[in-house]
């Protein structure tokens, strides 16, 4: 049976989301391995990974909203937005306390986003950051995107490149597809005096979490069950006659109430199909185990 679950990964510093999965692949001796929302290099933090046929329900975890802690350096703008990229101009750091419900207060609630040129967003089929690097001036066109909170952390534990004059680390809850960088860009602009990130964490994705801090550990984490990584989503055990036609992609009887994002579980518990029920009927949207697997 092929590896079918999610792990929650604590991302390093230094490395790209995708160079972070390639021990998993290993180890689990499986291909199939993707991660919801990328985290740039210079970013550590909470990456949910899928593994097989989970890779299914990815999109489903892509949505969920985020919660980061960032490190904004001000008096620096950068051209990736973050102290990786090369510096466009200096000024002196803000000093003391900005009054920061005055601050926050425009960026609050769902706004008109310009993302970083220095992203994975295509631009007639090519990715922003490639463009970028290439010396194109990449304007990229504003997006709608939701900031439920930000707050300032009294003392910074992310602290990557060293404590300055003018720092602040603010923790920040948002939606899908919000940039932080782009959020500490405009943050600075509004001081007068420009911003950058100098340390970035994603904390969390909607109900999983990692600590504030990174632990620098190498233990590779469990791999859970599908079924157990959501428990709140409705569920209900199909028969094996019921299996075999899933196998099928066919529709079958249930008792289960008319839902949205159900799953289908085989009688030992485990998750075999994730879909929708009405009119008392489950149609499967995605397979989580082979056919062979279920009898068929």
């Amino acid at each position: 049976m092929s590896a079918c679950g999610f792990l929650f990964l604590d991302k390093p510093s230094g490395v790209t989301s995708q160079r972070a999965l390639s021990p998993l692949k290993r180890i689990l001796s499986e291909k199939r391995i993707g991660h919801a929302g990328t985290l740039d290099p210079l970013a550590t933090g909470l990456l949910v990974v899928a593994a097989g046929k989970a890779t299914r329900l990815m999109s489903w975890a892509e949505g969920m909203d985020k919660e980061y802690l960032v490190s904004m350096r001000t008096g620096i703008r950068t051209d990736t937005l973050d102290t990786d990229g090369q510096i466009l101009s200096e000024a002196e750091p803000f000093q003391g306390q900005p009054d920061w419900s005055f601050l926050f207060r425009p960026f609050l609630g769902e706004i008109d986003q310009i993302p970083p040129s220095y992203s994975a967003i295509s631009v007639d089929g090519v990715r922003s950051y490639v463009r970028a690097r290439a010396g194109e001036e990449v304007v990229l066109p504003a997006r709608r995107v939701r900031i439920d909170s930000i707050e300032v952390v009294d003392q910074s534990p992310l602290d990557a490149t060293g404590w300055a004059l003018g720092d602040f680390t603010l923790r920040v809850r948002c939606s899908k597809g919000t940039y932080v960088r782009s959020l500490v860009r405009d943050l600075g602009e509004a001081l007068g005096c420009g911003a950058t990130v100098s340390a970035l964490r994603r904390t969390a994705i909607g109900q999983w979490r990692v600590p504030d801090t990174f632990t620098g550990t190498d233990t590779i984490p469990e791999l859970h069950p599908v079924a157990s990584v959501f428990p709140d989503h409705p569920r209900f055990v199909a028969s094996l006659e019921d299996r075999k036609a899933l196998s099928h992609g066919h529709a079958t009887p249930t008792d289960q109430a008319d839902a949205e994002d159900v799953f289908c579980l085989d009688g030992q518990g485990q998750a075999i199909a994730f879909g929708k029920v009405m009119a008392g009927r489950f149609q499967p949207d995605a397979m989580l185990v082979d056919p062979a697997e279920l009898g068929a």
